[in-house]
């Protein structure tokens, strides 16, 4: 018994030390194929659909090496594996003539196999793990009691130490994930931020496809818009030297039918590992494979109205892809942040538009304001000739009785020039009023045409 316990707790020792799930099988089966000195050790994994797989092995030279191997008993599956959930043992001294369908025999012979033990690897919650199993391949064998006993004992220590490695690889994997969601948070944050401070759409649409294509390590980034139900124009693009730019180009997508349809869910990404798998049609399957597009992730742009502007799309082209949760909510968050930096940019340029026009509209009003100023100095220079010109038909009335007067002391010669005087003086008195009046009516038209101008320009200013 000294040595069964030496074995026991050199197996604790060894399995123990051992952290993943793969070395405490391994070291499981050379610690047990030592202690009870048989020629194969073996844990027999159960997969599905009567499948089972040999996931670690011990053997002496000579005999075949069985790691990896799936067996298909469907006879073994259905008969047994419900016992030894309830803790059978099984010991075969000689597979030839024991009570064992000739099935389990014939798979058992292909493995040199001429007797066995098996033991259930049972979990602390007694969930069946697996089957460890002793091969005696040289000739048959009659098994101990205490060699079953030793190797239920080992069985036993190997399940909690397999439990504990699946429970550290489940901590792992959450420790893991939660590492990468922060990673990935990180990334967000900043990208958000460079998406955000972009002023205009051309360069949010940019920024988004670069930030995408650098941060998902993929091969091409693009953004179009949705041009009819099964393809879009592309306005964006961030990709690789040895692709050939798509930007300008028409892209048939066929997650377009789904965002144009009335149940989509903006906010939803369609990720495609395999084009060829996806079950999407043979047409858009030429057309990815043309642009050597080999797996996609598509989500929508959507802004702050829910309409959408259009769909970001990350290509893998060299190689395809299984995308990764992280990475889906990463690029579906930044879909929600590009639409909302698309909204904010087209205010923005609506706002410089306005005050653009609103600068324009200014420069005007200074115009028209200088217009009218011009249009009161004229008015006010016309009232005075109007003014100079009455006080001068009032002189020349005054002029002509003074002549009538002179005229009875005057020579006829006098008289006569007197009169050619007086016709000239009435003359130039009578052009004149003439020109004076037409210049009054036409300031009066440019007076009216400005006043227009000013209520014109005031009306397009309320609205």
């Amino acid at each position: 018994m000294s040595f069964a316990v030496t074995m026991f707790t050199n197996l604790i020792s060894r399995i123990h030390n051992c952290s993943r799930t793969e070395d405490i099988l391994q070291a499981s089966v050379e610690s047990v194929k030592e202690a009870l000195n048989c020629d194969r050790a073996v844990v027999y994994s159960l997969q599905p659909q009567n499948l089972g797989e040999i996931v670690a092995e011990s053997v002496a030279p000579g005999f075949p090496q069985t790691k990896a191997l799936r067996i298909d008993d469907p006879c073994f599956q259905s008969r047994h594996i419900d016992s030894y959930r309830q803790g059978r043992v099984s010991a075969i001294d000689n597979i030839h003539e024991a009570r064992i369908t000739d099935c389990h025999i014939e798979t058992l012979s292909k493995l040199a196999v001429k007797a066995n033990l098996v033991v259930p690897l049972l979990l602390p919650d007694r969930e069946l793990y697996g089957l460890l199993i002793m091969h005696q391949c040289s000739a048959p064998r009659a098994w101990k009691p205490e060699e079953v006993t030793l190797a239920v004992q080992m069985a036993g220590q190997i399940g909690w130490a397999i439990d504990n490695a699946l429970r550290w690889s489940e901590c792992q994997k959450i420790q893991s994930a939660l590492d990468r969601q922060k990673y990935y948070n990180e990334l967000l944050i900043s990208a958000t931020q460079k998406i955000h401070q972009c002023r205009t759409r051309t360069n949010v649409l940019a920024t988004a496809t670069a930030q995408a294509q650098t941060i998902l390590k993929c091969d091409r980034a693009i953004v179009y818009s949705i041009a009819n139900q099964s393809s879009g124009r592309v306005y964006a693009e961030s990709t690789l030297p040895a692709l050939a730019p798509l930007e300008g180009s028409v892209f048939a997508d066929p997650c377009l039918e789904v965002y144009n349809s009335e149940e989509a869910h903006h906010s939803q990404v369609h990720a495609i590992d395999n084009i060829h798998e996806a079950g999407i049609s043979l047409d858009f399957v030429d057309n990815l494979v043309t642009n050597a597009v080999k797996a996609m992730m598509v989500v929508p742009i959507v802004g702050d109205r829910n309409e959408v502007f259009g769909l970001l799309s990350v290509h893998q082209c060299f190689s395809y892809r299984e995308w990764q949760e992280s990475e889906v909510e990463w690029l579906r968050q930044i879909g929600i942040q590009t639409g909302l930096a698309l909204t904010k940019a087209q205010l923005q340029e609506e706002i410089a538009d306005m005050r653009s026009s609103l600068k324009r509209a200014g420069a005007v009003k200074e115009s028209i304001n200088t217009a009218d100023t011009q249009v009161q100095q004229v008015k006010e220079s016309v009232s005075n000739s109007m003014q100079t010109l009455d006080e001068s038909r009032h002189l020349m009335r005054l002029l002509s009785r003074e002549v009538i007067t002179l005229t009875e002391k005057l020579s006829s010669e006098d008289i006569n020039l007197v009169r050619i005087i007086t016709k000239k003086l009435q003359a130039n008195a009578e052009v004149a009023t003439s020109s004076t009046i037409s210049l009054q009516s036409e300031v009066k038209e440019l007076e009216a045409v400005v006043n227009s101008a000013i209520k014109l320009y005031r009306s397009r200013v309320v609205n």
